[in-house]
């Protein structure tokens, strides 16, 4: 009896092993072919450099980087090459604004004005609170300005090399100023900045519209709540945790030799520069690390992240029900639901983002816990192959999805 139940044993591990290797092979064998489309939609040649990472709820998948970080092709882009990843940033104020609602220092029903050193009021509703899940949702009532909003981008020098292109409405590097101050200049009535057309005729929770001074907003009021900065609050509660180790808000907080620089087209760079309202935009980061981010958003979703307890993740992916032209939209805190992206149907959470050379996006499937994230070097406007080449990318990454999720 023993020694049948050895043969059986040694049977059934013998069958286990071979199925195992079969499987390794059949996924290397659909890695393979992921990496020679995405080496095919490269060759449309308007992207100087991109990554790519493929996720589920255990962790990584698939991650890899194609084309160069630099202007002389001296440096390739990796997995690991880091650059400001524009507004997927606003997925960490979420995180950190349920964390900080967690410790009891806030709730999201609250008047902003509660933790604030000053007053911000729409002047046309001055009866109604801005709240801050009304800066979560969107809501506030406030608008981004132009003239107003384009004074947060700041050069880090003055002189640039020919190869360098600067827009014209960056700043000058000594216009660099702290978050409160932007804040204080641009949207109380005091501020040198500030302008009544800078809030909606709308009240306050009434009307969506996306703003990123009102997300930056949102960041200092979990500053003024908690007493401790927000760059070091989300490196405590979200990078260290998740061992995001190449991820952070300055080139102090990262390795600057991994840096990817920013393009206007392949052959032309863009003069390196700073957001003032970091907190919307400004996290620099890696797709390796952004897939350990997006991993634990799955499991979060499914109630068993660690970052954020179970209702406080339930509250991030409540959806809240907009009307825009005619559509209903659903959002969460600082969190996107769609049921399409470049064209390509399919159900998606997460965030996607845009800055002078950089284009980003984020999702995850809730049916299949797949998670996808595309991070881009070159600027959307100046070449008119960057987009197709953005949608070839992200179809073979859905084609990818669907072949590993069957």
């Amino acid at each position: 009896m023993k020694n049948i139940l050895l043969i059986l044993i040694s049977s059934t591990l013998l069958f286990s092993c071979k199925t195992l290797q079969k499987s390794r092979k059949n996924h290397s064998t659909i890695n393979d072919t992921l990496t020679k489309n995405l080496e095919l939609a490269y060759q449309i040649d308007a992207i100087k450099g991109f990554s790519v990472s493929i996720v589920n709820d255990k962790g990584l998948i698939y991650d890899k980087g194609f084309g160069f970080a630099d202007i002389e092709q001296n440096k390739t882009y990796t997995s690991n090459t880091t650059q400001n990843i524009a507004s997927i940033s606003k997925t960490l104020i979420g995180i950190s604004l349920l964390k900080a609602q967690e410790f009891g220092k806030l709730n999201l029903n609250d008047p902003i004005n509660k933790y604030l050193p000053f007053k911000i009021i729409n002047p046309n509703h001055p009866e109604v609170p801005i709240l801050i899940k009304h800066l979560a949702y969107h809501t506030s009532s406030i608008t981004d300005l132009d003239e107003v909003y384009a004074k947060s981008y700041v050069l880090i020098k003055d002189k640039h090399d020919e190869n360098e292109g600067v827009y014209n409405y960056f700043n000058k590097p000594e216009t660099n100023i702290e978050l409160r101050e932007f804040i204080q200049n641009s949207l109380t009535e005091d501020g040198k900045w500030y302008q009544k057309s800078t809030f909606l005729n709308s009240r306050p929770g009434e009307k969506r519209e996306y703003s990123n001074i009102a997300a930056a907003l949102c960041a200092l009021v979990i500053e003024s709540a908690i007493g401790q900065d927000y760059h070091t609050f989300t490196q405590d509660y979200i990078l260290k945790p998740l061992k995001m180790s190449n991820s952070g808000w300055t080139s102090i907080d990262i390795d600057p030799t991994k840096r990817s620089r920013l393009f206007a087209y392949k052959g032309k760079m863009i003069a390196e520069y700073s957001l003032i309202t970091y907190a919307d935009g400004g996290f620099i980061t890696s797709s390796n690390d952004l897939g350990l981010f997006l991993s634990e958003l799955i499991k979060g979703y499914e109630g068993k992240g660690k970052l954020l307890s179970k209702e406080s993740y339930k509250k991030l992916f409540e959806k809240q029900q907009f009307v825009n032209n005619g559509k209903t939209e659903n959002y969460g805190v600082f969190i996107e639901f769609r049921d399409a992206f470049f064209k390509i149907e399919n159900e998606m959470i997460g965030h996607n983002g845009s800055d002078p050379g950089v284009f980003t996006a984020m999702y995850f499937n809730p049916t299949n816990k797949i998670g996808k994230i595309v991070l881009v070097n070159t600027d959307t406007d100046f070449t008119d192959n960057v987009w197709p080449e953005i949608e070839e990318i992200w179809k073979y990454l859905s084609d990818y999805e669907n072949i590993i999720n069957k």
